[in-house]
């Protein structure tokens, strides 16, 4: 299958013939490059008050100091950008901010606040003090330790094993779906094995699970497990986490800056924007972001912040519209510039050209559900097919072709997830059902197979360091992993934190590694030399982020960052389910233009 489309700028273009609006173009770009590079930047600074000393803490219940580390916001409405910041003893301040108008607010657990509009112009600095104003104590459930929660025992085990891997605890968590019977709980596993996938709406015609993977009695073994401990009219129960030490002055020199995407297109709901991963690309100021909902890549350009003239938008064609969406998911651009999307449920590899705007689809031999994605440096495109089969499969540069590999055939249930490529061109990929860490040696062509050290780990995403050590997160094991593949040896670095359900594993130009802590809203790098973790909550109204109402006002949460990338400016950047956002994340910018150094 190969089928072409064009891009458009913006929804109010033309899509069927790639026709862009010229006059408008014009006006965006040259507005956009006066508001960037224009006047002189300002400053605003200020204090942070609360009307009780203490907060309750989200994550354990406990009491924490309401004026510690609290995210103070500026949204620039007319931009659609949002600037947060941390306090330092509790005073803020936020460096390099364009001339603008700015509403003022802050975020701490169990407190409201309401700051002030600010006017800044060019060059000026203002001060906005901001109070807290304490909520009613009321936590979202009774906070409970995991085994209280997840009964001990057999079927405890099998599930760990064979479903924790993807649901659990901090991933689409069942405790927060609300009590069920027995055949409501029936109804929610066979969706797992459903051979049209588990969406109602999207149709992949691809099963979660290999149903040969899981045999029936269990599946029945699960169910009655489930309608047991989260039975039907049951008290809501969640897990008791840690509550993280936080670097105040660390912190205070960090920033967060959200990017309002593109309101929905013509037809669809803002509420189905669902972005996945990002890449900032290396040869142009641009950012891509694969936005599933819409069946789009964005492009957004970061010297510009005009809205939404900084985004330009790549429509996906899709083949099976009003039947399936193709839920673009990872994506990387490879050497030739071209941008490489995993179109998740249309079991197919997109190419698009960002320079014509033409877009080539290429469909993979088994249907299957393309994860996630990376080139080398042959400019070969990678990438996981995750549910239903468990394989991992190669675009050829030069032909076009698409191979898939079975790493482990014996794993039947492996769903590999995430991958990366080394510095020679070494392919890994983790099974974040079999917990084992895979990697295809191209000189040889031999698959090598690495069991991880804690049985289940719940291996998630994996990176490579400058030295070729290959890094991955254990959402399950609770551990930071890391394998040496000269070796073939395991080292894993126990979480000094419960629960944290570790996500992404991103290895920075100075070789920390960052994890996104999803059970606790948190950017964590961990310092190799160090062994010590900093921790940095992200720009979210509550500690699991954002959140997201499920069916029946249960809170399933759900947005978090899935995959970071670093910029060559030391930037991160990130998208996310239900999130509406690309944000960037520079974990020492928020100081005057004048100190800074990359980021």
């Amino acid at each position: 299958m190969e089928t072409e489309c064009f891009m458009t700028r913006g929804w109010k273009a033309i899509r069927s013939g790639g026709i862009l609006m010229g006059a408008a173009l014009l006006l965006w770009a040259v507005r956009g490059r006066a508001q960037t590079k224009g006047a002189p930047s300002g400053e605003i600074s200020g204090t942070v008050t609360a009307n009780r000393d203490y907060a309750l803490s989200e994550a354990s219940g406990n009491h924490i100091p309401a004026l510690y580390a609290v995210r103070v916001r500026a949204r620039d409405a007319e931009r659609h950008i949002t600037y947060t910041v941390f306090t330092l003893k509790g005073h803020y301040q936020i460096y390099n901010l364009p001339p603008g108008n700015y509403e003022m607010s802050a975020l701490q657990d169990g407190f409201d606040s309401k700051g002030p509009a600010i006017e800044l112009k060019a060059g000026e600095t203002k001060t906005a003090d901001l109070a807290l104003v304490v909520r009613p104590d009321k936590l979202r459930a009774e906070l409970v330790d995991f085994d209280t929660l997840f009964t001990p025992g057999p079927t405890r085990d099998y599930v760990m094993n064979n479903c924790m891997g993807c649901h659990g605890y901090e991933h689409i968590p069942w405790q927060r779906m609300g009590g069920r019977n027995d055949e409501v709980w029936g109804n929610a596993v066979s969706r797992m094995f459903n051979m049209d996938g588990t969406s109602p709406v999207n149709h992949t015609g691809v099963p979660q699970v290999n149903p040969a993977a899981i045999p029936q009695e269990k599946r029945d073994e699960i169910v009655a497990y489930f309608a047991k401990i989260f039975p039907d009219g049951g008290k809501p129960r969640d897990l008791k986490l840690d509550d993280l030490p936080l670097d105040e002055a660390a912190l205070s020199k960090a920033i967060y800056i959200e990017y309002d995407l593109p309101p929905a297109a013509p037809g669809k709901k803002n509420a189905e924007i669902s972005s996945h991963d990002v890449w900032p690309s290396r040869i142009s100021p641009t950012v891509y972001v694969s936005e599933m909902g819409m069946d789009v890549i964005q492009g957004m350009d970061k010297n510009r912040i005009d809205y939404p003239g900084r985004f330009t938008t790549y429509a996906l064609p899709n083949p099976d519209l009003g039947h399936r969406v193709l839920g673009p998911h990872g994506i990387t651009q490879a050497k030739d510039g071209h941008v490489y999307a995993a179109e998740i449920d249309e079991s197919s590899i997109a190419e698009l050209d960002p320079e014509t705007g033409k877009v080539t689809q290429y469909e993979t031999p088994t249907r299957s559900t393309p994860h996630t994605i990376r080139s080398d440096s042959k400019g070969n495109v990678w990438f996981t097919e995750m549910q239903g089969v468990s394989k991992v499969a190669k675009l050829d540069a030069i032909t076009k072709k698409i191979t898939e590999w079975d790493p482990s055939p014996s794993d039947t249930n492996a769903h590999y997830y995430g991958m990366t490529v080394d510095q020679k061109d070494r392919v890994w990929a983790v099974g974040m059902t079999s917990h084992k860490i895979v990697g295809y040696d191209p000189k040889t062509g031999n698959w090598s197979v690495y069991a991880t050290p804690t049985q289940p780990s719940g291996p998630r995403r994996p990176t490579v360091d400058s030295k070729g050590k290959v890094w991955f997160s254990e959402h399950i094991g609770q551990a930071l992993g890391v394998l040496d593949p000269d070796t073939g040896k395991i080292t894993e670095y126990k979480d000094p934190f419960k629960l944290g359900g570790g996500y992404e594993c991103y290895a920075d130009a100075q070789d920390n590694i960052w994890v996104t802590l999803r059970s606790y809203g948190v950017l964590a790098k961990f310092d190799q030399k160090t062994k010590k973790y900093t921790y940095f909550p992200e720009p979210f109204p509550d500690m699991m982020g954002r959140e997201h109402p499920g069916p029946n006002g249960t809170r399933l949460g759900g947005l978090y960052p899935p995959k970071i990338e670093e910029d060559a400016d030391g930037t991160f950047w990130y998208a996310g389910i239900r999130m509406t956002t690309l944000t960037a994340f520079k974990p020492a910018g928020n100081v005057p233009n004048s100190q800074r150094a990359g980021n």
